[in-house]
């Protein structure tokens, strides 16, 4: 059985990436040996020299080489898991089931205005906001909140794994 990703009764306080509707669906991944990854952080795919792993990482600054983005992380696992040195272990990720997936993201780098709306950009390197400053195929812009808040979606992978 999963741990809960937010305890009952407590306020869901995850700053970085979080499903803003319903077009998401919660998996159990299999995520890679020895990785602490924060909740919110956005995962993709392992590959290690050239292969794919079977497990899952923390997600590049964009979808590139087969490392596409697979979700956002439910649970955070720290080093003093018991799990964290197993690979394989599953653990609960929000994955999009349509284009039309929307999440709350952060800023991570940037200057973030309402003029930013429909700009595709890159992941921040700590996997858990958005370099809104940066052109890449990362995420596109759906909505402005405020300078250090707004949603994106995340464009199906664009790379193909063999």
């Amino acid at each position: 059985m999963s741990q809960a990703v937010t305890p009952i009764n407590a306020y869901n306080n995850t700053q970085n990436f979080y499903p803003s509707n319903d077009k998401w669906e919660y998996k159990l991944l299999p995520i890679a040996a020895s990785v602490a990854i924060d909740d919110g952080s956005l995962i993709a795919v392992q590959i290690v020299s050239n292969t794919t792993t079977g497990n899952h990482t923390k997600m590049g600054v964009e979808n590139a080489a087969g490392a596409d983005f697979t979700g956002i992380l439910a649970q955070k696992i720290a080093s003093s898991d018991s799990d964290y040195a197993t690979a394989g272990k599953l653990k609960g990720v929000w994955v999009p089931v349509c284009e039309s997936a929307e999440a709350y993201f952060k800023v991570g780098a940037g200057t973030f205005t309402a003029v930013d709306v429909g700009k595709t950009v890159e992941i921040h390197s700590d996997s858990k906001s958005l370099a809104v400053d940066t052109a890449g195929k990362g995420a596109r812009i759906a909505s402005y909140i405020s300078s250090t808040r707004g949603t994106c979606v995340f464009t199906l992978p664009t790379t193909e794994t063999a």
